[in-house]
């Protein structure tokens, strides 16, 4: 039987807690530093390896670990120019990453996956729900921080639990458009789709199989926001375990078909809400997807954009795009 993100999650944290205990024993024991500098000392080490492994995934992914340059942006004619980052903002960007990491990796997902999200006091009355989809090794927790500001716009939201952790993503995509026809179902509205990383190539693959289903000329949802999806891959999807980090890989097999399978109307229908310094979707530019619609932001990581405050409008916005609702005119770009 296969572990749960939020179980996964647990065994990192206490390996982590083991190993800071295990240097503070030494530290004390051996070296003779007293107890609480050992504690302090060994706490602060835990974190600079936690440090330096954000670090690490920048890097790389901003660098194209494994992929030749000529291989790399631009993926479109049409992708927008790649926008340097500052010194500050970069920094800025980097430690919001590690915060957001930290959050969401060893306290949100293993231990409030139970957790329902806020839903609005006055909901929008024609809003279709939100469906929340999350990504890679992760689990429905991850949309903690943003579905407060969701439920203040007037949107009820949902999530799901796509399972097992590291399966096929095409796997994924069946439970996913059952979801999305309950919902449908249930409220008489066909859902929106607000989809994270890995959660927007499962809703593509759900949109997908529901045309080769034939069931239906209707979509079986309103639209799909994804926020940093690898579209085109990623250089770190080398390193991942499973399937679905295989079929993530730059320009992998899988994603060549998936993309082969859609029509231009399915793109239509998506809003890559992206950023340029994106610490594990990349290249940059591994989220621009022909013939959908944009939102490019700067100096923001991958976690970071599930909480922070220019990706959260950004996300409103292109949830207002796909309702037909006018939003800020700079924000949204057409394909």
């Amino acid at each position: 039987m296969s572990l749960t993100a939020a179980a996964l999650r647990r065994v990192a944290v206490v390996v982590q807690a083991t190993a800071a205990l295990a240097l503070a024993a030494w530290l004390a024991r051996w070296v003779g530093w007293p107890v609480p500098l050992a504690v302090a000392a060994a706490v602060a080490a835990v974190l600079a390896g936690f440090g330096l492994g954000v670090a690490l995934a920048f890097a790389a992914t901003l660098g194209g670990f494994g992929i030749a340059a000529s291989d790399r942006l631009p993926l479109s004619p049409n992708s927008p120019s790649h926008p340097a980052l500052g010194a500050v903002p970069a920094l800025r960007g980097y430690l919001a990453e590690c915060r957001a990491v930290f959050r969401m990796f060893n306290w949100l997902q293993p231990f409030h996956s139970r957790l329902a999200f806020v839903q609005p006091a006055r909901p929008l009355p024609d809003a279709p729900p939100v469906l929340l989809v999350h990504g890679y090794g992760c689990n429905h927790a991850i949309w903690l921080d943003m579905a407060p500001a969701l439920a203040a716009a007037g949107y009820r939201c949902e999530g799901i639990d796509l399972m097992p952790v590291l399966g096929d993503i095409d796997d994924y995509a069946r439970p996913l458009l059952a979801r999305v026809r309950e919902i449908a179902a249930r409220t008489g509205r066909a859902p929106l789709l607000v989809c994270h990383s890995m959660g927007g190539l499962a809703a593509r693959a759900a949109q997908v199989l529901a045309v080769a289903e034939a069931e239906s000329d209707v979509p079986p949802c309103a639209g799909i926001v994804t926020l940093g999806s690898p579209h085109h891959g990623c250089a770190l999807a080398r390193l991942g375990g499973g399937r679905n980090a295989r079929q993530m890989r730059w320009r992998s097999p899988w994603l060549a078909a998936l993309a082969a399978a859609e029509s231009p109307a399915m793109r239509a229908r998506i809003v890559s809400v992206f950023s340029w310094h994106d610490s594990i979707a990349g290249p940059a530019g591994t989220a621009w997807l022909d013939g959908a619609h944009h939102i490019a932001l700067g100096g923001i990581g991958h976690v970071s954009l599930l909480r922070d405050p220019r990706a959260i409008d950004a996300t409103l916005a292109a949830l207002a795009h796909l309702r037909g609702v006018a939003a800020p005119a700079p924000c949204v770009t057409d394909r």
